[in-house]
């Protein structure tokens, strides 16, 4: 059976490419096609925060939504200190600025993209 898959797959791409003004292009297209690369969007189907394993995708990305304003906050507020207090000695890389503006730590998380089969067995 996979042998006769794979002879129609290679009789459409031939179909695909003879009949094609752009030959390189639709070739690449088909190749990127079956190597799986021709995905646009990846999405997060879970998501382990703190040690708390998160599926619904409105809190996954609330969550995201909260470290990042949490993040521009401690920028803003790293940024007002420093033109308040103009210190040059200290400021004398961006890394420090980095360091100050970012205090607080990347929560734990990973994600892992999972087919919706196996979303349906949790």
């Amino acid at each position: 059976m996979s042998r006769v898959i794979r002879k129609a797959k290679i009789t459409e791409h031939d179909k695909l490419i003879l009949n094609s003004h752009y030959k390189f292009k639709t070739t690449w297209a088909i190749i990127n096609k079956e190597s799986g690369r021709n995905k646009k969007r990846s999405e997060i189907h879970t998501l382990k925060v703190e040690g708390k394993k998160i599926t619904d995708q409105q809190t996954i990305a609330e969550t995201f939504n909260e470290y990042f304003v949490a993040i521009a906050e401690n920028v803003k507020r790293q940024s007002k200190n420093n033109l308040i207090n103009d210190d040059n000695d200290s400021m004398d890389s961006h890394t420090h600025f980095m360091e100050q503006a970012f205090t607080k730590p990347y929560p734990c998380m990973e994600y892992k993209c999972t087919k919706k089969k196996k979303l349906n067995e949790l």
